[in-house]
């Protein structure tokens, strides 16, 4: 049975291009509602600004979903020196354990921008999986003891016309075991002033093409898994 795992960045609107937090505030209200309407877990990549700002809202997130990590305030993990990474890092995970009272097992860097010392650097505090890379973006390569999890397609393609997306999506049912599909809350308000591919087909439009995908997938007889569950499964083949 092909596995989607469904993916959400929890950050502020269309990083570093905004400073606003209305996909929290309105986007996201509408994603839980969506994801509670089709029986769909999730795993939330959370900032710890954003966990900082908003607990109660996270604290909500993770009594139904899992909440990973996004880093801190989602800088670019590949040009900062590896103490601040560290930094950066270990405070976000601190933020995310006191608000939902769970230390994160996964980690996704924003933009997905890791260096093999992001990594090393996961390892060493405990976290079990990294989602840090894609399969349409040069990416470190495995570390060891650490699993990774790749993004199968990029947000903007779930904003597509059904027309286009739902043959792409039986193509990779049909021949990925494992899809993992990645969103944002602030896609599903309406914004201007960033770039083409960050702002087309945004706000309701958006939100009703969710709708039809999550529906067209839970038709078709997947599997929705959280990414922790993913990552046990394959440590827990790894060592029988």
């Amino acid at each position: 049975m092909p596995r989607v795992a469904f993916t959400v960045d929890v950050e502020q609107d269309a990083p570093p291009f905004l400073q606003t937090w209305q996909g929290i505030e309105k986007g996201l209200p509408a994603m839980l509602e969506l994801l509670a309407k089709h029986d769909v877990p999730a795993t939330f990549f959370v900032t710890g600004l954003a966990a900082e700002k908003f607990p109660g809202i996270v604290a909500e997130i993770s009594q139904r979903h899992e909440v990973a990590c996004h880093g801190y305030e989602h800088e670019r993990f590949d040009i900062l020196a590896v103490e601040e990474q560290r930094k950066r890092i270990e405070k976000a995970t601190e933020i995310l354990q006191k608000v939902t009272g769970e230390s994160p097992l996964g980690f996704r860097a924003p933009n997905f921008k890791a260096t093999r010392q992001t990594l090393a650097i996961l390892k060493q505090i405990g976290y079990i999986y990294d989602a840090s890379k894609a399969s349409y973006k040069c990416s470190p390569g495995n570390y060891p003891g650490l699993v990774e999890i790749p993004n199968t397609l990029p947000s903007s393609f779930l904003r597509l016309p059904t027309w286009l997306s739902f043959p792409v999506l039986s193509f990779c049912l049909r021949f990925l075991p494992l899809i993992v599909l990645d969103y944002h809350p602030w896609e599903l308000i309406k914004i201007s002033n960033v770039r083409l591919d960050l702002r087309f087909a945004t706000g309701f439009q958006a939100l009703s093409r969710l709708d039809k995908v999550i529906g067209y997938l839970t038709t078709h007889g997947i599997e929705f898994v959280t990414m922790e569950k993913v990552a046990s499964h394959k440590l827990a083949r790894s060592t029988s």
